[in-house]
């Protein structure tokens, strides 16, 4: 009689809306990881827009309660062997969602994985009050494997989690084959490509800022954004470089001051694309840019990667660990504007660079393999039946 295969509780968000988090769930259904375990798919997502996300009201109060309540359900009757989940970098995440999932899943007789999704969850652990601190930290040593995405995002467990033996990372996985150019060669020289949240803390205003300068050296420029608009910052408020305060601004007023009825024929907004949309532009792109404040792992990046393109961004979060300046990309502190545009100068001026490092991330992206990181959440659930 052939044995049942062990079960996984899958609790994370899934698309729509799509953003970092909601398309590495869908990745990780989508792996042969299916054939090893019985994933059950248990979705957090309760927003209709990434715009909402973390908007605190009546909607997530009531969302956490049935989400709590759904979850002794699924718990009661399939009896997970392992609940694998994505927790959250903020407080109220924690206190309202993760630290219940942790006590519910033990409690009924399940081993816990979790799986750290942002840069600046010990920067919001290490202010909040005793009394929240004692309660999640009292979680995550209840916590089978506290892993995150990245080496330097697991140092925030750090200190907290007092069996190191319980900490670890994987990368985000990706299916190279859906983005691996026929012919690196062909591309738009005059596309540079930005996707994620059009917001302060991912840099796109001080994309905006540097636009002019940029666009009178190169008449034919053209900046493409993708993704969703956000004028509102609800959870990235530190420069994760610096620790410094971000003194926020408003997009909308920013692209008036620097780009309106001036540089609008070098600007473009595309919208929230769909899969085979973004494949296409990251194709035709001359190299992608993201100047975070604040990351944890961003899928925007790693998509750029397996694509084969030079990558500009800042050493934030887990993008320290995969992006080496001069090699795969070109790294520039959040902020500093005069860096950030020679940097860009720099990957337009400088074909042999660029080429250079677009040949390195075809070569580095074998790393972030689907079948490479699936053999390591392998081992993990394995370890731990």
């Amino acid at each position: 009689m052939k044995s049942k295969k062990p079960k996984i509780l899958f609790i994370a968000p899934f698309p729509p809306p799509y953003a970092g988090p909601e398309n590495s769930a869908k990745t990780f259904l989508e792996s042969d990881l299916n054939n090893q375990f019985d994933i059950i798919k248990f979705n957090t997502n309760f927003r209709n827009s990434n715009a909402d996300k973390g908007r605190v009201g009546l909607k997530m109060v009531s969302a956490f309660f049935k989400l709590n309540r759904k979850l002794i359900v699924v718990l009661t009757k399939e009896k997970p062997d392992i609940v694998y989940f994505y927790v959250t970098a903020t407080i109220l995440g924690w206190i309202g969602k993760d630290i219940w999932v942790i006590f519910l899943s033990k409690l009924l007789g399940s081993k816990v994985v979790i799986h750290m999704r942002a840069g600046h969850f010990r920067r919001n652990f290490d202010r909040t009050n005793n009394v929240f601190k004692w309660i999640i930290s009292n979680s995550l040593n209840r916590v089978d494997y506290n892993l995150a995405q990245s080496f330097s995002l697991a140092q925030q467990y750090s200190g907290v989690v007092k069996d190191s033996n319980k900490i670890g990372f994987i990368y985000n996985m990706i299916d190279i084959s859906k983005y691996a150019c026929i012919d690196n060669t062909q591309y738009d020289e005059n596309i540079i490509l930005f996707l994620g949240h059009l917001s302060h803390a991912k840099g796109y205003n001080d994309i905006l800022k540097v636009i002019p300068r940029i666009s009178i050296k190169y008449p034919k420029i053209k900046f493409v954004f993708a993704g969703t608009k956000k004028e509102i910052e609800r959870n990235i408020t530190f420069n994760d470089s610096t620790g410094e305060s971000i003194l926020f601004e408003n997009p909308e007023n920013v692209y008036k001051e620097y780009i309106k009825g001036k540089f609008e024929k070098n600007y473009q907004y595309l919208g929230q694309l769909g899969e085979n949309d973004k494949i296409s532009w990251l194709k035709k792109c001359n190299f992608f840019l993201l100047p975070s404040y604040s990351e944890g792992f961003s899928t925007a990046v790693l998509e750029g990667i397996a694509t084969g393109k030079p990558i500009l961004t800042t050493p934030v979060g887990g993008l320290k660990d995969v992006i080496k300046h001069n090699v795969n990309g070109l790294l520039v502190l959040p902020g500093e504007l005069n860096n950030l545009e020679n940097a860009i100068l720099e990957l337009l001026g400088n074909n042999a660079l660029r080429n250079q490092i677009a040949y390195n991330n075809i070569l580095y992206r074998k790393n972030f393999y689907i079948k490479n990181i699936e053999d390591k959440y392998s081992d993990i659930f394995h370890s731990l039946l």
